[in-house]
């Protein structure tokens, strides 16, 4: 390989051999890699620079070609709009002048009618006038209008007669709701009379023989206490004002009666049969009370629905 030509005369054209070498004690020489390596380095940077410079052509010539070619587009759109405003200018300029001969047309026309219907109600009105002259016709509408006038007397005498019918129903309403009244008073006072406020009004009530009474006395709120075939349970005592509060516990049912007063009948339905029961508290204290129970004693009889098979 020592014919073979070195990358120095290749690159330079030069024979190294001819080239004179420094003398081995001059200054320090440069390696021959590091010459050829920025030769190269050399060679690509411009290679580079004009591969950019080509490119940047190119792209400055495309953009100025789409540029032309917008241009043209709207200079093309331009002239199509200016076709089209002459155009719509003599399209309005003949629709002005058609306008203006269809409003001339409608005033006319509408001229013409008024003075028609103008001429027909002078008509129709020298016609009324006419027939309103008529003694005749005249006098047949007072005898109509007299009629209706008869008619509307009626209605009015009819509704007269309504009234007083039911001002009589309500009056004998009235006297209903007062016997009513006077009813219940009476019923008040025959269960104030049959109430046994001790044990000497319990012994003359027991007497009579139409009701079994028991005697029981509750120990304790919000206890059960069992009274023959009922339960009882205290719930609210105010012993100031002699109220309390009850629950009476009777055919799996629960009722509750609020702020009675001692001595006050307290009624409830038991059974099938509605046997009807009292209970009377005689007696409160803070945590106590203490009373009867009355219960029908011809149970049969006192039913007050039939006892279903």
């Amino acid at each position: 390989m020592g014919d073979a030509p070195s990358m120095e005369s290749y690159l330079t054209g030069r024979d190294p051999a001819s080239v004179k070498k420094p003398e081995s004690g001059g200054g320090r020489q440069i390696p021959e890699w590091l010459t050829v390596g920025l030769i190269v380095v050399l060679l690509l940077a411009v290679a580079y620079l004009l591969y950019d410079s080509y490119s940047y052509q190119k792209k400055i010539q495309a953009e100025l070609a789409a540029v032309v070619e917008r241009v043209q587009g709207l200079e093309g759109h331009t002239k199509e709009g200016q076709a089209k405003m002459s155009s719509l200018e003599g399209e309005l300029t003949a629709t002005r002048q058609a306008v203006g001969v269809t409003k001339a047309e409608i005033i006319q026309r509408t001229a013409q009618q008024i003075q028609s219907e103008s001429t027909r109600t002078k008509a129709e009105l020298s016609q009324a006038i006419a027939s309103k002259a008529d003694a005749a016709q005249v006098q047949a509408i007072k005898t109509e209008a007299d009629a209706k006038i008869g008619q509307v007397s009626s209605e009015v005498g009819g509704v007269k007669n309504e009234v007083g019918a039911v001002k009589t129903d309500l009056a004998g309403t009235k006297r209903d709701l007062e016997g009513t009244q006077r009813q219940l008073v009476d019923v008040k006072e025959t269960l104030t009379a049959a109430v046994a406020k001790n044990a000497a009004e319990l012994s003359q009530l027991r007497l009579k023989g139409e009701r079994d009474y028991f005697e029981f006395e509750i120990p304790k709120k919000n206890r059960v206490t069992k009274v023959e075939d009922i339960r009882l349970i205290l719930t609210k005592t105010d012993t100031k004002k002699g109220k309390y509060t009850i629950q009476v516990l009777v055919d799996d049912s629960r009722l509750e009666k609020k702020d009675r007063t001692i001595n006050e009948p307290v009624q409830f339905l038991v059974g099938k049969s509605r046997l009807r029961y009292e209970v009377v508290i005689n007696w409160v204290q803070k945590d106590r009370a203490g009373g009867y129970l009355s219960i029908p004693k011809d149970r049969a009889l006192s039913a007050e629905r039939a006892a279903t098979k």
